[in-house]
């Protein structure tokens, strides 16, 4: 099978199973009782508080933590986008359509996720100019919302995910690479702002080719400028070890804004500089969340 298929089929056999109604569900007429959201009220017999916030999509683009709570049973979201970053003499890159796929399954609480990419690079060694690009290995996760805000609790999620080795030559790691994400979020003033952290732990391929274990920290303010506009500024990080390529930690400092459209569909813009001398100068993405 061509590297590019399997992706191809398995995204598509997920937007099949996302568009079946789970058996006994209740009909728009007849609102269903309500639900437990995390695995905590799950376990402890409760059910979800009413919140507003059920109303409109939670991406996880374009903040690098992702959101900290899944998209609901039967439910399902599609985001993608592009990304360009460079670094003067050495790095450039075009990255899209950044897919993933999030589809709600089993409980409110849990969801699947598939994503696709293809990366387009030149890289500068030695004054020789390289190309590369191709599909990259087929991402394969799920999501798991654990806590609800409680005072100084956080809203909270794992995200348990690998990559498999579907990816085009330049691209593939030729093994399969685990990981595991943990995303909080706080709302310090209801309505107006938040803080989202992300604690990452995966291993990568990195751009030699080796295979590195990265350890990576998101923080992010954000500042609800209207019902339907978001302005958010955030702190990334990168740590790694292992692999063929300099160890020394990336930092960037990145903003930008997402804007709802509908409460079923956002647009988002960002941009943002590197830190330190191991960091792309600048890096810049639009993209876009979807949800049925």
């Amino acid at each position: 099978m061509k590297h590019w298929a399997l992706p191809l089929v398995v995204i598509a056999a997920v937007i099949w199973t996302s568009s079946i109604t789970p058996a006994g569900a209740q009909t728009e007429a007849t609102p269903a009782p309500a639900a437990p959201k995390t695995l905590l009220q799950a376990l402890q017999g409760g059910a979800a508080p009413a919140s507003a916030d059920d109303d409109r999509i939670d991406p996880d683009r374009p903040h690098f933590p992702e959101a900290a709570t899944t998209v609901g049973l039967g439910r399902a979201v599609l985001e993608g986008g592009y990304t360009f970053s460079q670094k003067a003499g050495e790095q450039l890159s075009h990255s899209y359509p950044e897919a993933l796929i999030r589809v709600g399954a089993f409980a409110d609480w849990f969801e699947l996720r598939v994503g696709q990419n293809l990366m387009s690079e030149q890289r500068t060694i030695g004054g020789l100019t390289q190309t590369s690009g191709g599909f990259q290995d087929l991402y394969l996760g799920a999501k798991i919302a654990l806590t609800q805000q409680n005072g100084i609790i956080p809203t909270a999620a794992l995200i348990p995910q690998m990559t498999v080795p579907t990816g085009s030559s330049d691209q593939t790691a030729h093994r399969v690479l685990a990981g595991l994400n943990a995303d909080f979020s706080w709302d310090i003033v209801k309505d107006r702002f938040g803080i989202e952290l992300l604690l990452a732990n995966n291993q990568i391929r990195d751009e030699l080719g080796g295979i590195q274990y990265q350890v990576a920290t998101g923080l992010t303010g954000v500042f609800q400028a209207s019902k339907q506009l978001e302005l958010f500024a955030e702190w990334d990080a990168y740590y790694v070890s292992g692999g063929l390529a300099p160890t020394t930690p990336q930092h960037y400092a990145v903003g930008g804004l997402v804007y709802f459209i509908t409460p079923n569909l956002a647009v988002d813009a960002r941009a943002g500089v590197g830190l330190n001398h191991r960091s792309n100068d600048v890096l810049a993405g639009v993209g876009f969340a979807i949800r049925r």
